[in-house]
């Protein structure tokens, strides 16, 4: 049987919220479940990680746009790939996953651009969460990876805003993801792990 493939740009959104570092999460209707920004390499867009990057931000972020509001900068020299695994979305088949990852930059005022946004479709998490030893049981194994990739793991992802910003004039959620609803599944069927794993929703 032939091996499946599946390509990912994932983008980074790391803002300081009154001295703690907090990434941001966007809710997938589809899966029932917080992931980050980003998805699959569409055809015609092999190759081209930006291109994908820019794409689902936008779609994602909307009405947010790429240029005029923010960037996106690589945070990788090259993508990395895991596998082959099985994917539960199709029905099994053994996957090899390759992903990049980009940092996104605000080019004004993050509180101006966030309360553009559906206010109960993002969450703002404290990085700890995210950071070794204290892995959150929730987090995405392709977080893990990117922590891996990177030398000085998640605290290197740079800032998307160079200040630290008032929680009080934020207008997302900001919240650990054990203070949601605990009907809410934390399951993705398309990546690698099971319930109570995050991941970037199926583009």
């Amino acid at each position: 049987m032939n091996t499946r493939r599946s390509a990912l740009a994932f983008v980074l959104i790391k803002i300081n919220i009154d001295g703690r570092d907090h990434l941001l999460f966007l809710a997938h209707t589809k899966w029932g479940d917080w992931g980050l920004v980003g998805g699959h390499v569409n055809k015609g867009e092999e190759g081209r990680w930006l291109d994908t990057a820019r794409r689902e931000a936008e779609e994602e972020l909307t009405p947010l746009r790429y240029g005029r509001d923010f960037v996106l900068k690589g945070l990788l020299a090259r993508p990395i790939s895991w596998g082959p695994v099985e994917s539960r979305s199709a029905k099994g088949a053994e996957t090899i996953y390759t992903a990049q990852y980009f940092t996104l930059r605000f080019k004004r005022d993050p509180v101006e651009l966030l309360a553009q946004l559906d206010r109960g479709n993002f969450l703002l998490v404290p990085q700890e969460h995210f950071s070794p030893p204290l892995w959150d049981s929730d987090v995405a194994d392709t977080l893990r990876r990117l922590d891996d990739a990177l030398p000085e793991g998640l605290s290197s992802v740079p800032w998307s805003w160079p200040v630290t910003v008032e929680g009080e004039r934020v207008g997302v959620q900001i919240r650990p993801f054990r203070a949601a609803t605990e009907a809410v599944s934390l399951d993705d069927a398309d990546i690698l792990e099971p319930v109570g794993h995050l991941i970037a929703a199926e583009g």
